[in-house]
């Protein structure tokens, strides 16, 4: 499936997701969103079971966020209508926490406005040394949508939050690595590599588990601890009865790599 603004490739368990609007920088454009959603809201967990998305941007930049141009319309239609492609920019990033699939974000170039939310919105996130990450918004004289400040919010200080949503200033990756956000700085153009040979180690994992494990992540910040200890030990219990753990346990008792399913 491809669009003119969306591009996505099968590679064996690697599903890479290019967002092809280069000319603005990959800012999101409608073919993307909906691209996405529709990719997004037809995965199926038996069909694509041991399979991970990547999400990347065309031409060294990973995506700008807004389009200028189509922000610079809705400013002057009803609410409604300035409100209608947020809510379809939180339908995705919905869809991106709730999919049963890693998705990994390879950042190249940068990441601004809703680009920020769309790679924080991923799993992990591999990004080149050179790149940053930038909440524009108050440049405009708008503010953080997109997922930006929950995501920021579980992993970095408030008051650094604070500098990028007040400034609008670059962010460089180094800095967001040394806070945990970024998983791995990568030399310029190698972003992409580097996700892949991650996304094929976890294609070789327990899909379940794996699948089982980003539910867990996802309701951990906002469940009390007694239901989620609860959750945790529901999955445990559901997971330990599966055909993969008897084969990643018989395979560490018999010192071998294991063989999922």
């Amino acid at each position: 499936m491809s669009q003119s603004t969306i591009i996505i490739r099968s590679d064996g368990p690697v599903l890479q997701v290019i967002n092809n609007n280069p000319g603005s920088k990959n800012s999101l454009s409608a073919g993307f969103i909906d691209g996405f959603i529709e990719l997004l809201e037809n995965i199926d967990p038996s069909l694509d079971k041991g399979r991970v998305i990547i999400l990347s941007g065309a031409e060294g930049f990973f995506c700008s966020g807004g389009n200028l141009d189509g922000l610079k319309k809705r400013s002057q239609s009803a609410y409604d209508q300035r409100r209608g492609t947020v809510d379809k920019i939180n339908k995705m990033i919905l869809l991106m926490r709730a999919c049963p699939l890693p998705i990994i974000a390879a950042v190249e170039g940068g990441a601004a406005g809703a680009g920020v939310g769309l790679a924080l919105a991923c799993d992990m996130i591999y990004a080149a040394e050179e790149a940053f990450f930038m909440a524009a918004y108050v440049k405009i004289g708008i503010t953080p949508d997109g997922g930006m400040t929950p995501f920021m919010a579980e992993a970095i200080p408030r008051w650094l939050i604070a500098q990028m949503v007040f400034t609008g200033d670059k962010m460089p990756v180094k800095r967001l690595y040394e806070l945990g956000v970024v998983n791995e700085v990568t030399p310029k153009g190698e972003a992409v590599a580097a996700a892949i040979k991650m996304a094929e180690r976890l294609a070789n994992g327990p899909a379940q588990a794996l699948a089982m494990g980003k539910a867990l992540i996802g309701s951990a910040r906002l469940s009390p601890l007694r239901a989620q200890l609860e959750d945790e030990a529901h999955i445990v219990a559901t997971a330990l009865g599966s055909a993969d753990a008897r084969e990643g346990i018989t395979a560490f008792l018999e010192k071998r790599a294991p063989k999922f399913a």
